[in-house]
């Protein structure tokens, strides 16, 4: 790595950040592609319920899905944010430190979105459980 004086970084240094972008980047689209699959299937099973469900669980598992579609698109968007200020580290000169500090503050962002999303689907998954299979029934 470059020395920290000159808060340059250096060719090796800069393939490296191009290389974490483009990952982020990456993972970012992903998460806008699960969200709007989220969000469609949810539209749609409001639109058009399906007819192998239970009356009461369409509706409810319509509203997660449109629900969970917001933490992928959110997250999404944050990594697209941190591949911007990391492809900027390895291609500007002058700014790499104010560049690389807007990446950690954004993929932080992002990872703290994907941990409540995480934790929202496991909500999801459990109240989708109980509509399908209500006790007693």
């Amino acid at each position: 790595m470059a020395d920290a004086a000159s808060h340059e970084f250096n060719a090796a240094d800069d393939a490296t950040f191009l290389a974490l972008a483009g990952s982020a980047a990456r993972v970012g689209v992903a998460g806008y592609g699960l969200g709007f699959v989220l969000a469609a299937a949810g539209l749609l099973g409001l639109v058009q319920p399906p007819f192998h469900l239970p009356p009461h669980a369409a509706p409810v598992i319509a509203t997660l899905c449109l629900l969970g579609a917001v933490p992928p698109m959110f997250a999404g968007h944050q990594l697209r944010a941190g591949a911007r200020s990391l492809r900027a580290v390895a291609t500007t000169a002058g700014d790499d430190v104010a560049h690389l500090m807007a990446a950690v503050d954004g993929l932080q962002r992002a990872f703290t979105t994907l941990v409540a999303m995480l934790a929202i689907d496991a909500v999801g998954l459990a109240v989708v459980v109980a509509v399908m299979f209500p006790r007693g029934a």
